[in-house]
């Protein structure tokens, strides 16, 4: 499990109270708390530290030479350099590499010992600020667009390739189905109770939302569970050559020209394979890192579950898939906890037809997979306990729900004191 330390950048001060200030991050990791407290901040990070250990994987960088005046390059593209200073001191702990920036020095270390075990991740940061590719056309040509949204459109674009020839895709929302055109990204929105498409522009907050976090999550996943054979067909020129060179065998070589042309995956031999596969793990993807702010952003209850059980479906269909998620939601929270409930009795021989109207068993989790952390306004962060594999209800986000109860019974105090 890859994990992170932070101390003196943007809100965050001290950062995690506990096991040695390093936040473990896996299959599904989720980040609450106020306005301003750091949750975008640890999830930023997280996201340019796997890229970079994805990009020193596969030989874009010389782990030599990379240094601070490179890394600032990275927290820039993320709009986070007004959040560095003298005292910042981040530590990065992954599979394949440690990282360690400290007093504007930024260090790199190979780990010898799990280098080896590295999958590679596709990664997509989807920002809060997506509704901009649903409302703005031509967003390429505006100024001063962070990159992280350049990055969402070409993605979005991708996207919106047809499906079934049809170019429709079903939304986690029931009953909605969005109609692109891949050329230029414009997009339709139809209800099921009406023939007519309405431009998303014109389409509720929740829609304009939804629709390009939803459509470049399912592709990327979906990109995740492809073979190894797909994912080097699909590989660039380049990209191809450079699998190519690093084949010594002679023989692979010719069957792998073979099938890059035909497409036809039996003329790669059963003896050559395993060396093909291992060689491609540099120059392709074997999983999906997800990254998501506010899923539930302009969302009814009901539908923020929906979306919710539409994530947890896309991480699950790799097991090295995850899913890493920043809210301001009690009801995110408590629908992860139904997810992981749904798990543990289908472990304890529940039927699954009893189950799935409750929550899908595709979308079940694990509990002691998922990892909960508060950030507070005094620059802290905390891990939350679990209880039983499942989430602790002693949460920020149900607290602030309670509040609103504990104020009405003081107002009805004030009823019986003084209208009585």
């Amino acid at each position: 499990m890859s994990k992170i330390r932070i101390k003196n950048c943007g809100p965050i001060i001290s950062g995690l109270d506990s096991n040695d200030g390093f936040i473990e991050f896996g299959k599904y990791t989720l980040f609450i708390g106020d306005q301003g407290t750091g949750k975008s901040t640890v999830a930023k990070l997280i996201s340019i530290f796997s890229w970079l250990e994805k990009a020193l994987f596969r030989g874009d960088y010389d782990a030599n030479s990379f240094d601070a005046v490179d890394f600032r390059y990275l927290y820039q593209n993320q709009l986070l350099s007004d959040f560095f200073n003298e005292e910042t001191e981040i530590e990065y702990i992954g599979v394949a590499y440690h990282f360690l920036y400290r007093n504007n020095i930024f260090s790199i270390e190979k780990r010898d010992n799990t280098f080896e075990s590295y999958i590679r991740p596709k990664i997509m940061y989807i920002p809060s600020e997506r509704n901009i590719l649903s409302v703005v056309k031509n967003i390429e040509e505006l100024e001063n667009i962070p990159p992280m949204l350049r990055l969402l459109r070409r993605r979005y674009l991708l996207a919106a390739s047809p499906v079934n020839g049809n170019n429709v895709h079903n939304l986690p929302l029931t009953g909605y189905k969005a109609v692109v055109n891949a050329s230029n990204g414009e997009t339709f929105v139809q209800s099921e109770n009406s023939n007519t498409l309405v431009p998303l522009i014109c389409a509720s907050s929740g829609l304009q939302s939804i629709v390009p976090s939803s459509l470049v999550t399912e592709y990327l996943a979906n990109q995740s569970t492809k073979g190894v054979l797909d994912k080097i067909r699909n590989l660039n020129e380049k990209r191809y050559e450079l699998l190519k060179l690093s084949l010594n065998n002679e023989e692979i070589k010719i069957e792998l020209d073979r099938f890059y042309t035909s497409g036809v995956s039996k003329s790669i031999s059963k003896e050559s394979f395993s060396e093909l596969e291992f060689a491609a793990r540099k120059f392709t993807n074997g999983c999906f890192l997800n990254v998501v702010e506010e899923p539930e952003q302009n969302l009814f209850p009901q539908s923020q579950m929906k979306n919710l059980e539409f994530l947890l479906d896309c991480a699950n269909c790799n097991e090295n898939n995850s899913l890493i998620i920043t809210t301001h939601s009690p009801y995110i929270l408590s629908y992860i906890t139904l997810a992981a409930k749904v798990f543990d009795l289908l472990q304890r021989g529940v039927p699954q037809a009893r189950l799935k109207n409750i929550v899908p068993v595709q979308s079940a989790v694990d509990g002691n997979q998922v990892i909960i952390y508060e950030t507070h306004d005094d620059g802290t962060i905390t891990k939350l306990n679990s209880y039983d594999s499942l989430p602790s209800d002693e949460n920020l986000l149900n607290k602030a729900m309670a509040l609103g109860n504990e104020l009405f019974a003081d107002l009805l105090d004030l009823e019986q004191e003084f209208c009585s």
